[in-house]
């Protein structure tokens, strides 16, 4: 009975190691041009990388893939209520995250983010879902600044949401990828309302 229990823990810890090094591969440093700082991800559409609109106050960014080369980039797209931004790279990037369902997600479902807390470079950090999935997913996991950005995957290794904020009561907040899809086709959720979509 140990031994079977030592063996499932083992594959378990075996399977968010791999998860979180496939994961790295699409989360990039943003460094915004007034010295802001977060994480991104690479998107599955040529060039776009998603982030939170307060880690890029500015217009430009640079951004830092998981290999170490750097890439300008530029807002192309802002959503200040939904707290997202889309950033077009000048450059190759490598390819995009596999984009997942956030309404398929369970209470209890495991998940994984990875981003740049204070300054470590694709720090992933394991957590669940703790309510049912809506346009904001609340999660129990823990966030640093630098997460914001960052990437929410469930066990498939899906995006399913951005990271964005922690409550007063450490209850973590993310973006569902559900919000990330109508701001990208500029569809408002009920809550923002049409002006608060700014294509740039």
């Amino acid at each position: 009975m140990v031994l079977d229990i030592t063996s499932r823990a083992t594959e378990l810890s075996d399977a968010v190691v791999d998860l979180a090094r496939e994961v790295a591969r699409t989360v990039v440093l943003v460094r915004g041009s007034r010295g802001s700082a977060g994480s991104g991800v690479i998107w599955n559409e040529p060039g776009l990388v998603i982030t939170n609109h307060h880690v890029v106050p500015g217009q430009t960014a640079e951004l830092v893939v998981a290999t170490g080369h750097r890439l300008p980039a530029r807002v192309v797209a802002r959503a200040p209520a939904l707290d997202l931004a889309a950033l077009e790279a000048r450059g190759q990037l490598p390819p995009g995250a596999e984009v997942g369902d956030s309404d398929a997600l369970r209470v209890g479902d495991l998940l994984l983010a990875v981003g740049n807390p204070m300054g470590e470079r694709n720090a992933p950090s394991l957590g669940i879902v703790a309510s049912a999935p809506d346009d904001v997913l609340r999660l129990s996991i823990t966030l640093r600044p630098g997460n914001s950005g960052g990437a929410l995957v469930n066990a498939r290794g899906q995006v399913v949401g951005i990271p964005h904020m922690v409550t007063g009561n450490g209850l973590a907040l993310a973006v569902s990828t559900r919000s990330v899809r109508r701001f990208l086709k500029g569809t408002p959720t009920p809550e923002e309302g049409e002006a608060e979509l700014r294509w740039i």
